[in-house]
């Protein structure tokens, strides 16, 4: 998957929930508060899709962006990649959490109000 690609869909996400955001304050005239961890979900994911995504091109040789139509991958994964890997854990992880966290935070104000 090219970089533009997933911070497109990044963009996407960020969309929608400005959208349901918009929409709820029209229906409701109350802005809904409280919501970090919804907001940061987006940026976490890409940011852990974007990792993986370098470790891809990292173990399969393909440097750069522009792929030739005579390239024969390797035999064999290449070294290095790992700090790809742990830094798309560490951020998947926070995606995960950010998500679980602004889940309650949507949640927990929606009863409430």
């Amino acid at each position: 998957m090219r970089s533009k690609r997933i911070w497109a869909m990044m963009g996407v996400l960020y969309m929608v929930i400005i959208v349901l955001l918009t929409v709820y304050w029209m229906a409701t005239m109350e802005l809904m508060t409280g919501i970090t961890g919804i907001m940061m979900f987006p940026a976490f994911a890409a940011l852990s899709a974007q990792y993986f995504n370098r470790r891809w091109i990292i173990r399969h040789g393909r440097q750069g962006h522009v792929e030739e139509p005579d390239f024969i991958e390797p035999p064999y994964p290449q070294p290095g990649g790992r700090t790809e890997l742990v830094s798309g854990l560490v951020f998947g992880v926070l995606a995960g959490l950010s998500l679980l966290w602004g889940i309650g935070q949507v949640v927990g104000f929606l009863v409430h109000a």
